[in-house]
């Protein structure tokens, strides 16, 4: 695949609604700069919370998720996971890496959760709320980095979505 090709074209046959096409390209961008081998359901959500609309950005910043609360409480998640295998955390500053040159894959997290907001935007026939829809997919993940950043953040879920719900 060419490096000028839509990012969701690496998506074999996950539809991905216009609607979340800049969400999509921003996911990208942010496992890049991570130096990430694969887009997951985490980088979604920074993405949303950076470039989503404003029901789905207030909500996220209301409950701690704005871009650098989530950023803060992906690193404490990894930091939780370091200790329980008894690895010590190395320093921030260590971690930083050149963003990535070529374009990550995408992982099994991002992709369940890009499938279950299509099925919903397509079920409720809503696509104004497909962003809302990938906010419940993201939340309604059970394993993964996402769901543990959740609760270790004290994250009630069911609220948020019901608030970016209200306000889409």
């Amino acid at each position: 695949m060419s490096e000028t090709s839509h990012p969701a074209a690496d998506l074999p046959g996950q539809p991905v609604s216009r609607a979340l096409r800049p969400i999509v390209i921003r996911a990208v961008a942010e496992a890049q700069q991570r130096n990430a081998p694969l887009v997951e359901a985490e980088h979604l959500l920074l993405a949303l919370s950076a470039d989503g609309g404003p029901a789905v950005r207030t909500a996220l910043a209301e409950a701690g998720l704005g871009p650098d609360g989530l950023a803060a409480a992906l690193a404490a998640e990894r930091a939780a996971s370091l200790h329980v295998v008894g690895v010590t955390p190395p320093d921030e500053d260590r971690l930083a890496a050149a963003p990535r040159v070529t374009r990550p894959r995408w992982g099994a997290s991002a992709k369940e959760a890009l499938v279950r907001a299509h099925r919903a935007t397509v079920a409720n026939r809503r696509q104004r709320a497909a962003e809302v829809d990938l906010l419940a997919a993201l939340f309604g993940l059970e394993l993964g980095t996402v769901p543990r950043t959740l609760t270790l953040a004290g994250v009630d879920r069911n609220a948020v979505v019901a608030r970016a719900l209200r306000a889409a």
